[in-house]
């Protein structure tokens, strides 16, 4: 296994999750983080933020319909909606 080709999750002290890399789309620092973008075999497109999977192509959706569905079945009738932060616009979506 050729280490460089993966993308280690380290989820806790005693769990990692490895993800081969197809590419690395993106790979930058801000003043604040590091980012990368990399498209994996099992996730696709992945935003990583200081080394942590923050979302990915395939599962985000889990993430932003357990946010977005309570609160609009809790509205009688939600016309219009505000979104603070919206990172990469999946909840608007």
């Amino acid at each position: 296994m050729n280490e460089s080709s993966w993308f280690y999750d380290h989820i806790t002290t005693d769990m990692v999750q490895l993800h081969s890399i197809k590419e690395t789309i993106y790979s930058g620092k801000t003043q604040f983080q590091s980012i990368e973008i990399i498209d994996t075999g099992g996730f696709g497109r992945c935003l990583i933020l200081d080394g942590k999977i923050q979302s990915s192509e395939k599962d985000e959706f889990i993430y932003h319909e357990a946010l977005v569905h309570p609160a609009m079945i809790a509205h009688p009738y939600p016309e219009s909606v505000f979104i603070a932060g919206g990172g990469e616009g999946a909840t608007l979506r």
